[in-house]
């Protein structure tokens, strides 16, 4: 895995990206180009959009190698206007191994709500009926499913590597609220998730209003995020990270939890994780 950072040049109107793109052509240097002809907030750093994750990067930039640092993309139209994008550092990312063969299933189940969804969906392997038994390893779920060990622990440390986000109780969340605490509520979802369930004292954050709103918090800031379930809450925690923010925590549940458990009267709703023509917007893909 790798990770990216990227600089922009974002422009309304595509005579000043051709403009801006002959300049580059031409030899100027990317960060004069921001100067004269972005009108993206990022323009006061050079047009740094911060470092994402492998697979934000791709989404926008498509498929990206170490050989690939220095390189100019665009323009790159989208519904918001033009983009130019310069890949300016690429690192490897080294996962952490945290399960072996031995590891007890209801460990992995502590650490990997979901793991029954991922054994399933990946390789067929049942949701046991009344959940794992203290003496189930690993392993003896992999021999009893004919299953190769090396591969699910491969999958299982892949998605345990990135479990680095913390997260704060739905009732936590509304005592601190109650109590007046200074908690900065982000809601990173669509809009038509928004329209359906939301609370009320939570920011909306765009791709549009990303870095104006960023810009004026303070890097202590006290952040809850607010997504559907919980799911989406690492990649944005990470990224608000990269950005030199220190404590941002996510609702454990997400938004449904909170319907589910504090506000009961709110409305809630379900999304089809196996649409492929869904997904949620990445605020930081298209960061303006």
């Amino acid at each position: 895995m790798i990770r990216v950072r990227a600089s922009q040049i974002f422009t309304h109107a595509v005579e000043d990206a051709v403009a801006a793109k002959k300049m580059l052509d031409e030899g100027k240097s990317f960060t004069e180009v921001v100067s004269q002809y972005s009108t993206c907030p990022s323009k006061e750093n050079g047009g740094d959009l911060g470092w994402m994750p492998e697979d934000n990067a791709m989404a926008l930039m498509g498929e990206i190698s170490e050989q690939d640092q220095g390189k100019i993309l665009g323009p790159i139209h989208s519904p918001y206007g033009y983009h130019i994008l310069q890949i300016t550092e690429i690192e490897k990312e080294e996962g952490e191994i945290v399960f072996n063969p031995d590891t007890p299933m209801t460990e992995v189940n502590r650490v990997l709500p979901e793991v029954h969804s991922l054994l399933f969906k990946h390789f067929h392997i049942g949701m046991p009926v009344t959940g794992y038994k203290p003496e189930e390893t690993i392993f003896t779920v992999c021999e009893q499913h004919g299953k190769t060990v090396g591969e699910v622990l491969s999958l299982l440390n892949k998605e345990a590597g990135g479990k680095q986000v913390r997260f704060i109780s739905p009732e936590q969340l509304k005592e601190k609220m109650k109590a007046g605490e200074p908690i900065v509520l982000l809601d990173i979802r669509e809009q038509w998730e928004r329209d359906i369930a939301c609370i009320e004292e939570a920011t909306f954050i765009t791709r549009e209003n990303c870095e104006s709103i960023l810009a004026d918090l303070a890097p202590d800031s006290e952040i809850v995020v607010v997504d559907w379930k919980g799911d989406r809450t690492e990649s944005f925690q990470k990224f608000l990270g990269q950005r030199g923010f220190t404590n941002v925590q996510g609702i454990e549940g997400g938004i449904d939890a909170w319907a589910e458990k504090v506000n009961t009267r709110m409305a809630r709703y379900d999304i089809d994780e196996e649409d492929d023509d869904y997904r949620y917007e990445d605020i930081f893909d298209d960061v303006q």
